[in-house]
């Protein structure tokens, strides 16, 4: 079995690798927030945001997550690129 640093500084690298995803949707949300101001659309679209938690709720169960506690993740990241499109 591994040691507890070596599983430790693997959850580090899980870690950077989150952040770099979650860096990479931000500067998509960016792109998608000028356009839509470009595009006199509103922000929020809540059909859209229903879309997400479905779909990630529906992966979180493939991945043997909780799909309730994905879905309040998946909630506080969409509305961080919500606020980062206004």
């Amino acid at each position: 079995m591994e040691d507890l640093q070596a599983l430790r500084k693997r959850i580090d690298e899980i870690d950077t690798q989150i952040l770099k995803a979650l860096g990479e949707r931000v500067a998509v949300c960016q792109k998608i927030g000028e356009y839509k101001k470009r595009q006199g659309l509103p922000i929020g679209d809540k059909n859209r945001e229903e879309e997400v938690y479905s779909k990630a709720k529906g992966l979180a169960v493939e991945f043997a997550l909780e799909p309730a506690r994905i879905e309040v993740l998946y909630r506080e990241i969409v509305n961080m690129c919500i606020d980062i499109q206004k």
